[in-house]
């Protein structure tokens, strides 16, 4: 037999199939521990002190996907004092405009709060990728700036590891199962990892040992690699590529088709004319003509340190055809990558 909850609202009843509830255990009404508190024994009911009348837009919490349904004659903050009594967490509210059945999104403040608490963690690690890649920079420069800029590389070293224990004693405190999160393991490594480079650097100036300069400069490589991979923006497009490479792969595929042939037909029309202009003709191999084709479809310019524009009509004619081909697939091209990025960030913020 069906389980069936008894919600008594200030006398009036609500008979709910356990089923509906079930599958939101966050919530108070799915939550068998939260709501034994309200269960009354001798009627066989769970009592609650709340209105009955607004308890039916709570209902379709539950049925809508969490979505809620507001209209325009109750004001939105019943709603949102209801949704916080049964615990009705990330529940989209829709409240209607007028009497036309007309509903806009309503987006609560709390919402845009833990929002800016989110992005906090995305903006410290674009801070940290960017001093890391100054300091590899600095490495990688000549002996004299090298021994001039030591003592600054160290102090951005330091001024890392405090940013990144930050991040992480925040991930401890403000997130449930830190360790669990992907995120979180990125810091903490990357933590230690710093650390440890601070260690070798200072060995390296006791020693002077080329292996562990060589090593620094190695670990400093693969701590950049693990910041950019912890960043948002290019997980998601990572994450776009994996998910259009079929359709992208298809269109470059198509495109390369197009440049390939008319470079050959350029090529085959062009190069007749190298001894009438005195040798000053830049397509002289095949090579050349790809390169011209690539560029030209592109619309980056000839790509060649000398002048050079088509001679014959066939020549002029793969120009323009070069030209039309490359902005169109090229502009799919893009289109799909910026389609499947707006996917990926839009479920990404529904979750």
């Amino acid at each position: 037999m069906e389980k069936i909850l008894i919600i008594n609202l200030l006398g009036k009843r609500f008979h709910i199939p356990y089923r509906i509830v079930a599958n939101y255990p966050q919530t108070l009404l799915g939550n068998d521990l939260l709501l034994s508190k309200y269960y009354r024994h001798d009627i066989k009911d769970y009592y609650f002190e709340r209105n009955p009348l607004l308890f039916s837009y709570i209902l379709t919490y539950y049925t809508l996907e969490k979505k809620i349904f507001c209209p325009h004659s109750i004001p939105l903050e019943l709603i949102e004092n209801e949704c916080q009594f049964f615990k009705l967490n990330n529940s989209n509210i829709y409240h209607e405009i007028n009497k036309n059945l007309t509903y806009q999104y309503f987006q609560r403040k709390k919402t845009f709060k833990n929002k800016n608490k989110n992005n906090f963690i995305f903006i410290i690690p674009f801070i940290i990728s960017i001093l890391f890649m100054i300091t590899i920079s600095m490495e990688i420069s000549n002996n004299y700036f090298l021994n001039l800029s030591w003592s600054l590389t160290y102090f951005i070293e330091l001024f890392n590891i405090i940013l990144l224990t930050i991040i992480i004693f925040y991930q401890i405190i403000y997130k449930k199962d830190s360790f669990q999160n992907k995120c979180f393991l990125l810091d903490l490594f990357s933590t230690i990892l710093s650390i440890f480079i601070i260690i070798s650097q200072n060995l390296m100036i006791i020693t002077n040992n080329y292996f562990i300069n060589s090593l620094i400069m190695l670990l400093k490589t693969f701590r950049l690699c693990i910041i950019i991979a912890h960043l948002r923006i290019l997980r998601l497009i990572i994450q776009t590529f994996i998910q259009r490479l079929k359709i992208i792969f298809i269109l470059v595929f198509i495109n390369i088709i197009i440049i390939g042939s008319f470079s050959e037909i350029a090529f085959a029309f062009e190069r007749r004319q190298q001894e009438d202009q005195n040798n000053k003709l830049t397509m002289k191999t095949h090579f050349d003509a790809f390169w011209w084709a690539t560029s030209l479809s592109f619309t980056i310019g000839f790509g060649h340190t000398d002048p050079h524009f088509t001679l014959t009509i066939i020549g002029r004619f793969c120009s323009y055809m070069l030209t039309f081909f490359g902005l169109l697939f090229n502009g799919l091209i893009l289109q799909e990558l910026i389609k499947g990025f707006l996917k990926i960030y839009r479920e990404e913020r529904r979750e």
